[in-house]
């Protein structure tokens, strides 16, 4: 089974997200060492924003374009066909300003792609990208695990949609905060507290696709 793995941390290798998505990964590795993991750094490979000659390409059928938009296309259908072949997916977000850091969000603006993860219907829309398992790994560097800071969370509710809109409904959410704006010890037990959750994730899967 194939596993795709990203990160959309800019902290290198002081980014407690990579560190736990990195756990995740060596977890269920443990547990399924038949699984074959894809891995994408967006800070490293940092998909291009939408221009308009990808937007019209886009929207444009696939015996109509013009070789430029086929060239428009090439990274975006390359993510697509990543995240089409894959069973299992892992993602590590910090939080940036109560939501996705940017990289990722154009990584979502290259994949969210009609007739490719999303088709329109006499029914209204339709996900393309069904029977699969997200793993969303999550870090805030304020504690949001109380009634006043929970509304201002926008990562689940965004999350939640997007993949949901491309058929991905089956999500997990590990959270760890707070990480930044906290003493060494709260620091320590909210990481702590993700790895056990980790732990206990994995633990529960009961098979695996091939």
């Amino acid at each position: 089974m194939k596993v795709l793995h990203i990160d959309s941390s800019v902290r290198g290798d002081w980014s407690v997200s990579k560190d736990l998505t990195k756990h995740f990964v060596q977890q269920l590795l443990g547990k399924f060492p038949q699984a074959w993991i894809d891995y994408l750094d967006l800070a490293a490979e940092v998909p291009p924003h939408p221009s308009p000659i990808f937007i019209r390409a886009n929207y444009t059928p696939a015996e109509d374009r013009t070789r430029e938009m086929e060239e428009a296309l090439m990274i975006s259908n390359s993510l697509v066909n990543r995240m089409r072949s894959a069973e299992i997916i892992v993602i590590g977000i910090p939080m940036h300003n109560f939501s996705i850091p940017s990289i990722l969000k154009a990584y979502i603006d290259n994949i969210v792609r009609i007739n490719e993860t999303f088709a329109m219907t006499e029914n209204g829309s339709q996900g393309l990208l069904t029977g699969k398992k997200v793993f969303i790994i999550s870090t805030r560097g304020a504690d949001f695990n109380n009634e006043q800071m929970q509304p201002m969370d926008q990562i689940k509710p965004y999350i939640k949609v997007v993949f949901g809109f491309m058929g991905m409904e089956d999500i997990t959410y590990i959270d760890a905060s707070p990480v930044q704006f906290a003493d060494l010890q709260a620091r320590a037990a909210a990481i702590q507290n993700a790895k056990e959750k980790i732990t206990a994730t994995i633990g529960s899967l009961t098979s695996i696709k091939r």
